[in-house]
């Protein structure tokens, strides 16, 4: 047996003995697939009965679902297009995340598209966007010889050439009168607008106005850092509902905690949430110690919960002790702080935010902003924003000042003190 075979072995064993089949944490709910979204997909009880409510009356709404990153807002959506594909034959359901540089129009025509598979004219929308159809399409020309009757020309394809849609909004139009001659309803989930430039996103919504009081159901999603909430929703009207999810209580992380695990278990060996071997390989305390990390907030569950397990793997841990735990918890600071494509300034922003514990635009100091070669704190911005979309740092909810807080990945600086003597040793040794 060479190396790798037994290191697998090895992991098998490993992943074995704890009871599950692999890894269960996913840092975005969109990886999961729906049968694995009703599998984990906990909580948020008032919101859903808010949201599916809308769906017992006969005028189409504009839901806007937000709030800060990680907090489940992909799962959520995906949660209600799933009941809806289940429960309301006579509705059509679309979700797509908004790509860069993609107008909304474009994006629900093309999330739209892909859902009408044995429509041509939508596969033709498809294949003109330079996107995979369910068939790809040909345009057939006919070639005659000299005296020959059409019956003896000869049949030749030609791929159709890949050209954008000049006016996504008719196009768009056009192929939701085609589906509701089949489905009563349809809905287009456009998710993932905290990913743009939080300018170009209020320029978007803007020009899609007359998209989104149109036939369709549309369910948008987005944080409220890039969304200016009050111009959007108040004076401009472009949303029925406004739906901000808040972070979870830990009753419901440690719910969510053991549905991932049993999502990774056999049938046979799935646990009840009361069963003390349900969050096993944690123990009860130390699945709770987990989710209190966690901050009931979704994606951080996941990220730590990998991390962890990831680090008890390696050190062939039969159980999650509270010291196994430390050791993950370490290599999560590690790992999110060695990720590609942070710059100096990066780095520079992110030790100020762990030397103040809390970098506000009243605490920051003029000697701060010289740090960062800037003159005003609306400028570092984009580069918080930056850290937020990586979870090195997160948003107090504060409405008397914007104030930014390190996550529960990075470790207070005098653990990382010990951290890094710890390894000093560790390498001494090895020498």
């Amino acid at each position: 047996m060479n190396e790798s075979d037994r290191i697998w072995d090895e992991l098998d064993n490993i992943y074995t003995r704890w009871g599950i089949s692999e890894i269960p944490f996913s840092e975005s709910a969109s990886t999961l697939g729906q049968s694995r979204i009703q599998e984990v997909f906990t909580g948020r009880t008032r919101e859903l009965r808010e949201v599916l409510n809308l769906f017992k009356g006969r005028e189409r709404k504009r839901l806007l679902v937000y709030g800060w990153i990680g907090i489940g807002k992909t799962a959520f959506i995906l949660e209600i297009l799933s009941l809806l594909q289940r429960k309301a034959k006579d509705t059509l359901t679309a979700y797509i995340s908004l790509p860069q540089d993609t107008d909304l129009a474009t994006a629900a025509l093309i999330a739209l598209a892909r859902e009408m598979e044995d429509d041509e004219w939508a596969q033709q929308q498809l294949n003109q966007m330079g996107l995979y159809p369910k068939n790809t399409l040909f345009k057939r020309k006919t070639k005659f010889k000299a005296g020959v009757s059409i019956m003896g020309g000869e049949m030749e394809e030609e791929v159709i050439a890949i050209t954008k849609p000049k006016y996504p909004s008719l196009s768009f139009e056009d192929l939701l009168q085609r589906a509701l001659q089949k489905y009563k309803r349809v809905v287009i989930a456009i998710d993932d607008l905290d990913k743009q430039d939080p300018a170009r996103v209020r320029q978007l919504l803007l020009d899609a106005q007359g998209l989104l009081k149109g036939g369709a159901w549309f369910i948008l999603s987005g944080h409220p850092f890039g969304l200016t909430r009050d111009i959007l929703i108040v004076e401009r009207g472009l949303f029925d509902l406004a739906l901000k999810l808040e972070e979870m209580d830990q009753s419901t992380m440690y719910t969510m905690l053991v549905n991932y695990l049993n999502s990774a278990r056999p049938q046979k060996s799935k646990r009840d949430r009361d069963d003390r071997y349900a969050v096993y390989p944690f123990t009860p305390e130390t699945a709770r110690m987990l989710c209190e990390k966690s901050g009931g907030v979704p994606r951080w569950l996941n990220r730590l919960g990998s991390y962890v397990l990831l680090k008890a793997a390696e050190l062939k841990a039969d159980v999650i002790t509270p010291e196994i735990l430390q050791q993950g918890f370490s290599y999560a600071n590690q790992q999110v702080r060695g990720q590609l494509g942070l710059t100096s300034e990066d780095f520079i922003l992110l030790d100020l935010v762990l030397e103040k514990g809390i970098l506000s635009d009243e605490n920051v100091s003029y000697e701060d902003l010289q740090r960062l070669k800037v003159q005003e704190f609306s400028e570092i911005l984009p580069i918080i924003d930056k850290l937020m979309q990586r979870d090195l740092i997160r948003r107090l909810p504060s409405d008397r000042a914007t104030e930014f807080a390190p996550t529960p990945f990075l470790l207070p600086p005098e653990e990382n003190v010990d951290d890094a003597h710890n390894q000093k040793n560790d390498n001494n040794q090895i020498l």
